[in-house]
């Protein structure tokens, strides 16, 4: 048995083709709700688990003989990240620790060129340059260095080992759009002009790297290393070759460097106050321009490895993106670091098969009426509620509708009812797209009136149940590179309301929440949104009436129909932004609070008074 961590992405899929093709049974190490497109129809066996905590990996390596370790992060971003540091260094470190308890025959790790210091221009770089965890050249050669270095450490004490340091990856089969340079080359497919940096590096077949791998594996020596380099061109060069595949050549503009590293500042910077894609960075150009003479030499006398031409790569990459339906063929999908497409405020998502959605208080209301939404647009939704045989009724109208819909009875007042959502979707195993906290009560009247039980409750629900589920979950879209998180607030978020003091404490809990983790997250692929709505046309006002020592509230008069307030969430899955008010002239109401406060202190006692004469 073999096992291949991050066996979903570019250089996996090529892997697990390579080894199905020398007849070994595979098993797929993947993320929780992972993209596995590449590997559907294959016959491996996925299971997932994640590299930073070893207990979930431990099944994994039961009856294993070899282990590929291709589990990683790419970023071309300066400065610091600890998630990179964390999965790169520490998640490889934990792989390689397990693999030596478990006792498995051979680990081959796939490091990096960059991993290598780098010596003066001229000097040709192999295997006996050593790994620099020090380098100032990036955070990402640092963290493959020290990865690198850690797998030594565990060679040291018996694990049998050996790491493969590829250069600049390219070719077919990648899947879910997370190459930059596939990327690249499919922006060069199209006809007119093109902008491009001058500069050499040297790239290699995705596929010929697979295939020194398993070499690696089967003729490495114990602790050694090996690079898996192609050939050295120029990206004039490159373009020139898809160009020439497609027969339809475009003018090529060589940026001057100097400019281009005084632009790469302006464009580092503009991706991280926007969001937005970034095209290069001073990091990458200094690359193109460093020292590229880089020797395979020692692969091809000890392993027998033997890269193909550059230009048959670039044939057959741009005849690959042709003959595949692929998603992201746009170049615009979001990833995280070299992942694709980091998106800004406003701008639509790329169309993505519809996968799992979780509705919170689906029962009825606006959790009901989004259900029915994203059910229509293909989503698998599960249904959460306290009441099972609403819930039931909402599953036998999608399902005669065609759509996909699974139930399950749980209350979020309780922390096991939250566990149960997260441990339903996870018996799925297709991760998450979607997450709708629509469960929520309020409670209207004097909060001297107000039971204990009800404060108490109405905090678990509202507040406590969503910032569970969000930590629950967002480990696996940020695994993914994508997911939207949206939580239905309310106006009363916004503007302090007496008679419903802890209700608007609540909803301000989860604008909060919402605008820090959409803040936090911007880049990351994965989206937070808060809907603000108004009144709504739903059995909330008769729930709270209900309630002990509730009081009821004329606001139904002004009401909107949930159908309004899903179309608004439906409508921010295509366009994700922070926060939208239902409907948008609410959006006024904040500045209501700043401008006018002052004066609603003053008068708000004598509303109350009305209002409670009246209820």
């Amino acid at each position: 048995m073999v096992l291949v961590t991050g066996a979903a992405g570019h250089l996996g899929c090529a892997l697990v083709r390579e080894l199905i093709a020398g007849g070994e049974k595979i098993r797929a190490l993947v993320l929780p709700g992972e993209d596995t497109s590449g590997l559907e129809g294959l016959p491996v066996e996925i299971v997932q688990a994640n590299v930073l905590e070893p207990d979930s990996v431990r099944p994994a390596l039961e009856g294993v003989d070899v282990v590929y370790h291709l589990a990683g992060i790419i970023s071309i971003m300066p400065g610091k990240d600890d998630l990179m540091r964390q999965v790169n260094v520490v998640g490889t470190a934990n792989i390689a620790r397990l693999a030596r308890l478990a006792g498995v025959r051979r680990m081959v790790y796939v490091s990096s060129i960059h991993a290598l210091s780098r010596p003066l221009r001229g000097t040709p770089i192999d295997e006996k340059v050593h790994f620099d965890p020090h380098s100032i050249a990036g955070e990402y050669d640092r963290t493959k260095a020290e990865a690198s270095l850690a797998v030594l450490s565990e060679v040291a004490r018996g694990l049998d080992a050996v790491i493969v340091c590829p250069t600049g990856i390219i070719g077919p089969f990648d899947f879910r759009g997370g190459s930059s340079m596939v990327t690249q080359v499919r922006q060069w497919m199209k006809p007119g002009p093109h902008m491009i940096i001058d500069g050499h590096f040297d790239f290699v077949d995705v596929r010929d790297v697979a295939r020194g791998m398993v070499l690696a594996c089967a003729r490495g020596r114990r602790g050694e290393t090996y690079i898996l380099s192609g050939e050295r061109i120029s990206v004039a060069d490159l373009a020139a070759a898809v160009q020439d595949t497609v027969k339809a050549r475009g003018a090529l503009f060589k940026v001057p460097f100097r400019l281009a590293l005084v632009a790469s500042s302006f464009t580092t910077l503009h991706s991280r106050l926007w969001g937005t894609k970034v095209q290069f960075t001073r990091y990458a150009l200094e690359t193109l321009a460093s020292n590229s003479l880089i020797s395979c030499a020692k692969a091809r006398s000890e392993l027998g490895y033997s890269p193909r031409p550059v230009r048959e790569t670039m044939r057959d990459t741009v005849r690959w993106i042709r003959d595949t339906a692929d998603p992201h063929a746009s170049g615009d999908a979001p990833r995280r670091h070299r992942r694709l497409g980091i998106l800004g405020r406003g701008q639509a998502l790329p169309v993505r098969r519809p996968g799992v959605a979780v509705v919170t208080g689906a029962s009825s209301g606006i959790g009901a009426a989004v259900a029915r939404k994203l059910a229509s647009r293909g989503y698998k939704v599960l249904l959460t509620a306290r009441r099972k045989g609403l819930l039931d009724d909402l599953a036998d109208e999608i399902r005669s509708a065609g759509g996909r819909a699974d139930v399950l009875a749980t209350d979020l007042s309780r922390p096991e009812g939250v566990r149960a959502v997260y441990e339903r979707v996870g018996e799925w195993g297709e991760g998450i797209d979607v997450l709708v906290n629509s469960a929520g009560f309020g409670w209207y009247g004097y909060a001297s009136d107000m039971p204990a039980e009800t404060a108490l409750g109405m905090i678990q629900v509202n507040n406590a149940a969503l910032a569970q589920l969000i930590v629950m979950f967002l480990p696996v879209m940020r695994g993914r590179g994508y997911g939207h998180i949206i939580n239905v607030s309310s106006v009363a978020g916004s503007i302090p309301s007496p008679w419903a003091a802890l209700y608007s404490a609540t909803k301000s809990f989860v604008d909060t929440m919402t605008t820090a983790l959409h803040r936090e997250l911007r880049g990351s692929g994965v989206h937070v949104s808060a809907v603000r709505p108004g009144p709504v046309l739903t059995e909330f006002y008769r729930t709270v009436t209900a309630l002990s020592s509730g009081r009821s509230i004329r606001a139904e008069r002004f009401g909107i129909s949930p159908d309004v307030v899903a179309a608004a969430i439906v409508h921010l899955l295509h366009r994700p932004r922070r926060a939208m008010f239902v409907p948008r002239g609410l959006r006024l109401v904040p500045w209501i609070e700043i401008g006018f406060g002052w004066l609603i202190d003053r008068i708000a006692v004598f509303f109350l008074r009305r209002q409670a004469s009246g209820a």
